[in-house]
């Protein structure tokens, strides 16, 4: 987990003092060309949704509902996603704020998406809520996995080509995704333990009864 948060910062800082700019503006209006060129920028206006926070915030409310009441056994992924969501959601806009990065303005691209909870670029918050949350939901199965990984290379190129963020803001996306996912999961475990800690203490009062 460390690993990949530093590698974000880090991503952060490179993006801050080195002049990256004029190189990926030249990414996103290639991209962007190409993109008008064959199947159009509408659809990666709808695809791009697939990062979105009121969305997820939707899917997570539901997931969590269907698990508790219909599906126990999904019950510790729900719990996983909420974790996770709060996570990436508080490290996203802490570290926005700290680089503090302006969107994408370069000459002949349009902007096609606005972002209005943050105006600062990096890293992505749509790439780090869609990483993260399609690993959780894909857990335990080879094609769920591979249908992640097209998923979260979607939302990342739908970021770029609707000249929303460049592309290392997507990439320190991914590395942040994947560390708050891995604190979850963490964060998940010790949860658990605790639990069962909290059983295997009440189970030992009721063998061992206090006789003073």
């Amino acid at each position: 987990m460390a690993v990949y948060l530093f590698t974000t910062i880090m991503i952060g800082v490179f993006v801050t003092f080195l002049p990256l700019n004029e190189i990926e503006c030249n990414i996103v209006f290639n991209l962007q060309n190409f993109a008008q060129k064959t199947i159009g920028i509408q659809v990666f206006q709808a695809l791009t949704y697939l990062g979105d926070f009121y969305l997820w915030v939707v899917v997570a409310s539901i997931y969590m509902l269907y698990a508790y009441f219909k599906s126990r056994k999904h019950l510790a992924s729900a719990i996983e996603l909420a974790i996770f969501l709060t996570i990436t959601t508080a490290l996203t806009y802490s570290i926005k704020m700290v680089f503090a990065r302006q969107r994408p303005n370069c000459p002949g691209i349009g902007v096609y998406d606005m972002d209005f909870i943050s105006s600062s670029s990096y890293p992505s918050g749509h790439v780090s809520r869609a990483t993260g949350a399609f690993i959780i939901l894909s857990k335990g199965s080879r094609t769920k996995e591979s249908l992640a990984v097209i998923a979260t290379f979607i939302v990342s190129l739908s970021r770029i080509i609707l000249g929303t963020h460049y592309l290392t803001d997507v990439v320190g996306g991914i590395f942040l995704s994947i560390a708050a996912q891995t604190l979850a999961n963490l964060t998940l475990t010790f949860l658990a333990r605790q639990k069962k800690r909290g059983f295997q203490d009440n189970a030992d009062r009721q063998d061992f009864p206090d006789k003073s």
